[in-house]
C-alpha cells in the first residue's frame, strides 16, 4: 500500500520531498490503474490516495498518459527484481527457465496488474507509442531470458533440438493464459496451473532417447 503524505502543494521544497515523493505517487497510480483502468483514473483520484495535491503530481509527470507509462515501467521493474534475486548463481539453464516460471508465483502481483493495465490499455482507442514500447519492455526481456537458457540448453546438448524460438513463445503465452484465466475464473487454480507447467518443462525439453 502506498505510504501517504499529507500536506505537499505544488512544487516540493529542495530535499523535502524528492523521489520519496515520486514514488509514493507511482505506487499509487499503479494500484489504482490494476484496479480500474485508465480511462477512469483521474489524477485527482492519485491525489486522493496519495495526500498530495494535483500540481505536485503534474510537477513529477507531464500528463496522465506519462504516469501510465511510467506505472507500467514500474510493475516491469518490479517482476524482474524478484528474478534477478532468484538468478542469482544460479547458471543450468534448465534451472533459469525454472526460475523464471517460478517468478510469475513470487512476483505475482506485479505481473498480474502489468497484465490487467495491458488488457486494459488495449482497448483504448487512442494508442500511445511510448506506452506500447513499455508493455513491449516486459515481453522483450521474457524473451531474452528464455531464449538464451533455451538456446544454451540446445548448445550444451541438455536439450533436444528444439524451436527456441516457438519454445520461448509457448512458455511466455502459457503463463499470459494463466493470469488471464485467473482473472476471468475466481475459482481457477493459477499456482496448479503453472506447476503444470514447470512439470512438463523437463519433459518437452530433453533430448530424445533420455529417460
Amino acid at each position: 500500500m502506498a505510504r501517504r503524505v499529507r500536506n505537499a502543494v505544488g512544487r516540493p521544497k529542495a530535499g523535502s520531498l524528492g523521489a520519496d515523493a515520486e514514488a509514493v505517487i507511482l505506487a499509487a497510480a499503479l494500484d489504482l490503474f490494476a484496479a480500474k483502468n485508465f480511462s477512469s483514473v483521474r489524477t485527482a483520484d492519485i491525489a486522493r490516495a496519495t495526500g498530495f495535491n494535483q500540481a505536485l503530481i503534474f510537477y513529477y509527470f507531464q500528463n496522465k498518459e506519462e504516469l501510465y507509462r511510467r506505472a507500467v515501467l514500474e510493475a516491469v521493474e518490479q517482476a524482474f527484481q524478484s528474478f534477478r534475486t532468484a538468478r542469482e548463481d544460479v547458471n543450468d539453464p534448465a534451472e533459469l527457465i525454472t526460475a523464471w516460471i517460478d517468478n510469475h508465483i513470487h512476483a505475482w502481483d506485479a505481473i498480474a496488474k502489468l497484465i490487467k493495465l495491458s488488457i486494459d490499455y488495449a482497448a483504448t482507442a487512442k494508442r500511445k507509442t511510448t506506452i506500447d514500447r513499455a508493455i513491449r519492455t516486459f515481453y522483450d526481456q521474457e524473451r531474452k531470458v528464455l531464449q538464451a537458457a533455451l538456446d544454451e540448453g540446445v548448445a550444451r546438448g541438455l536439450f533436444g533440438k528444439i524451436d527456441t524460438v516457438g519454445t520461448a513463445t509457448f512458455i511466455s503465452t502459457y503463463l499470459d493464459g494463466v493470469f488471464v484465466r485467473a482473472m476471468v475464473f475466481p475459482d481457477f487454480d493459477p499456482i496448479a496451473a503453472i506447476g503444470n507447467l514447470k512439470s512438463n518443462m523437463p519433459k518437452m525439453l530433453r533430448p530424445p532417447g533420455r529417460g
